[in-house]
């Protein structure tokens, strides 16, 4: 077994992948590479990728996952709960239906639109896939607000999808979410390596790491805790038995989601800011 094949093979694995790949398409060392990853299973095509695409005033918060089961889907609904306080902002699930962490999310549905189900929660848009694309290839982002934010929950089989792409992931806000794991940490590690750009990181599990876990950390991780952008978030018992539902989230989980939005994002000013400056404005006694 040639080098190039056994490396696409530990890369496969790691990534669950475990089809066939045939001795000719092992031949060239980065094809073997790339379709290890990517080109026997269905996963998305990235030569398009849809966020890239947003428009200039619009803002793009790619929430990726540094492993499998890394918590990504309640990451990024933390994030845009908090940043739909003062922007019009969309939640975009882009996991297959039967995966979505999100499917009990909103408070309420909308329907369906255009291959996407719609729903609302709070002020917060949920947009989730109707059903699994018949190609494979990520859908459009649904239409949003001119000026809007758009938050992508990547989840682990997008982010597998993306990692050997690297301009997928430019023009965006990222975040990487990982748990306080050793073998979690090196995985994310490698997620890491291939970002080419800032990035925020979401820890979830303890604020103190174990020695073990910190004695894992790569050079990567390690920079980004010194400047202070590894935000912990903590591990909340009932999530873990009922997911993410309707009810609000604890407020240990949302105050991570504002520490992360204004890492990725710069205060907006509260939407009824306008309307208190009129009263300031009209108020009595003002000789006016």
């Amino acid at each position: 077994m040639t080098v190039p094949a056994m490396r696409a093979a530990v890369v496969a694995i790691r990534s669950g992948l475990f089809d066939d790949v045939s001795d000719g398409v092992l031949a060239p060392e980065d094809q073997a590479f790339r379709d290890a990853v990517t080109g026997a299973a269905g996963r998305p095509d990235r030569s398009d990728v849809p966020w890239t695409g947003v428009t200039a005033g619009s803002r793009a918060v790619l929430v990726v996952a540094g492993h499998a089961g890394a918590g990504a889907s309640t990451v990024a609904l933390t994030i845009g709960e908090e940043l739909a306080e003062g922007r019009q902002v969309q939640l975009v699930d882009y996991a297959e239906p039967v995966r979505s962490g999100l499917a009990a999310a909103p408070a309420i549905e909308l329907g369906t639109d255009d291959g996407w189900r719609r729903g609302r929660r709070g002020r917060l848009d949920v947009v989730r896939l109707a059903r699994r694309p018949a190609d494979g290839a990520l859908p459009p982002l649904p239409e949003t607000d001119a000026n809007g934010t758009v938050v992508v929950d990547a989840g682990w089989s997008t982010t597998c999808a993306l990692l050997d792409s690297p301009r997928s992931l430019v023009g965006c806000s990222l975040v990487v979410v990982t748990r306080v794991t050793v073998p979690a940490v090196r995985q994310t590690e490698h997620v890491l390596a291939v970002i080419d750009g800032e990035a925020a990181v979401a820890a979830v599990g303890p604020a103190r790491w174990p020695r073990p876990v910190e004695a894992s950390c790569g050079p990567r991780l390690a920079e980004l805790r010194a400047r202070g952008r590894v935000v912990s978030v903590p591990v909340d018992r009932r999530l873990q038995i009922t997911g993410l539902t309707r009810d609000p989230l604890p407020k240990p989980v949302a105050a991570a989601g504002r520490a992360l939005a204004a890492l990725l994002v710069p205060v907006a000013p509260p939407r009824h800011r306008h309307r208190a400056a009129r009263s300031e404005d009209c108020a009595p006694g003002d000789g006016r």
